[in-house]
């Protein structure tokens, strides 16, 4: 088991390099791991993760940038500043439409980003969950022994407006979000489309489903020891074949005792 950094009030911690590191939030365990595509130890995946200066509000974003270089730096450097503009607001709203902004105006109007964000009350355990068309996040219910989807709201609860879409394609775009209470020992993995859209030799794609499905047969105990083998289970469908995109996963865990 790794030894976790355990993350001060005010501290905030970003990277696109890879890396795979356990951070310990006020009534959350985290687990990030984090493997860039091609011979570069950098990335288009960019993961962050800040505790507010109260230590009451965590969030962890996970956005994947198109294309490399330039434009992830801009954007990780972005992202860095919002989160500390947001640091101590639950509600994601603002945060969101400044990076909308930021990415549109920023990236030369070419490049885009997708963005799942989440911030978590420790005091009052809510998390809330935001996606700018990002692949949907996934929970694992420990006491009903279940997995389901964080998924959108359904079409006929949705709006005329425009929502959900990439940072950076559209102004004015809304952004949903989702409000729940997970119970102590509950799993919520987040993951790039490198990982959900992984290819054996043989052609074929993982895909979201299959991906649940690996995750069903695994260790849930800890946010590390599941994070770990899901790592080791993509990598066996893969069988050899070489990455064909940055992939990043990571697991969150309600602590058992806050």
């Amino acid at each position: 088991m790794s030894t976790p950094h355990r993350l001060n009030c005010a501290e905030t911690w970003a990277s696109n390099e890879g890396a795979s590191s356990l951070v310990e939030l006020p009534g959350l365990s985290v687990w990030v791991h984090s493997t860039p595509f091609g011979t570069g130890e950098a990335g288009g995946d960019v993961h962050y993760v800040s505790v507010c200066p109260s230590c009451i509000v965590s969030r962890i974003a996970l956005a994947d940038v198109s294309g490399h270089g330039r434009a992830v730096a801009s954007l990780s450097e972005k992202l860095r500043q919002l989160m500390q503009k947001h640091l101590t607001a639950l509600e994601q709203t603002g945060l969101m439409r400044d990076l909308n902004e930021a990415v549109e105006v920023e990236l030369d109007r070419v490049h885009y980003a997708t963005m799942v964000a989440v911030g978590f009350h420790g005091r009052r355990g809510l998390l809330v969950m935001t996606n700018a068309g990002h692949p949907p996040p996934f929970w694992y219910r420990s006491r009903r022994n279940e997995w389901v989807w964080f998924e959108p709201q359904s079409a006929k609860e949705q709006t005329l407006d425009v929502r959900g879409t990439p940072l950076g394609l559209l102004p004015n775009v809304s952004y949903d979000r989702m409000i729940v209470k997970p119970e102590p020992g509950d799993l919520i993995v987040l993951y790039s489309d490198g990982v959900s859209e992984a290819t054996n030799p043989a052609g074929r794609e993982l895909g979201r489903d299959d991906l649940m499905a690996l995750s069903r047969t695994l260790d849930t105990r800890s946010a590390e020891t599941f994070g770990s083998q899901l790592v080791e289970a993509v990598s066996a469908f893969r069988a050899g074949k070489v990455l064909e995109d940055d992939e990043t996963v990571i697991v969150l865990q309600r602590s058992r005792t806050d």
